[in-house]
């Protein structure tokens, strides 16, 4: 028997820190079931689903990651699922969309409001910021890359004429395609 937990952690990129928190779950006798960890500017941000053994509690967890969390000065965050918030509900077809241009405020918004009135759940979000060079241009390019899932009634054509229209008030480029399983 197992519960089923969600870590977030956050602090100073350094080396270790994948290392330092994956070790203390070993330790515990945990199984890592999904994660998403990445830098952000010069911080590092860990968020993942672990399965501990039931009588592991919230106190021992935190008791284990105290001396990790203040070597590595991070900040962590527990929090315990319920059976019921342990499946994922699918809500419909898996779409990806991606979506790129000139920097500038409210991509992020813009995009993500267009997909809330239509009824289309995000379950992954990923944006990077870089620059390009074209000719004599030169500037920031911002990438955003969205997972989703597309309810059936929503016709996949007026969705797309929709992020088109959207893509071209904001000067960027913006594709739809299926997200097929990904088979390793």
């Amino acid at each position: 028997m197992s519960r089923t937990w969600i870590l977030t952690a956050v602090g100073k990129d350094r080396p270790g820190i994948v290392a330092g928190v994956t070790k203390v779950l070993y330790e515990l006798g945990c199984n890592l079931e999904d994660s998403a960890m990445t830098r952000l500017g010069g911080e590092f941000t860990i968020m993942l689903r672990f399965a501990a053994p039931a009588p592991l509690v919230q106190r021992q967890l935190e008791r284990a990651l105290q001396p990790l969390a203040r070597r590595l000065r991070l900040a962590i965050h527990l929090k315990v699922l319920e059976k019921a918030e342990m499946k994922a509900a699918t809500r419909g077809t898996p779409y990806r969309i991606s979506v790129y241009g000139a920097d500038r405020p409210g991509i992020v918004y813009r995009v993500s409001s267009l997909l809330a009135r239509s009824g289309i759940n995000i379950t992954d979000v990923s944006t990077h910021r870089t620059s390009f060079a074209k000719g004599k241009k030169a500037g920031p390019l911002y990438v955003l890359l969205l997972e989703v899932e597309l309810p059936a009634r929503l016709a996949v054509s007026r969705l797309e004429q929709r992020l088109r229209d959207l893509a071209k008030r904001l000067g960027v480029e913006a594709s739809l395609r299926s997200a097929e399983a990904a088979v390793l």
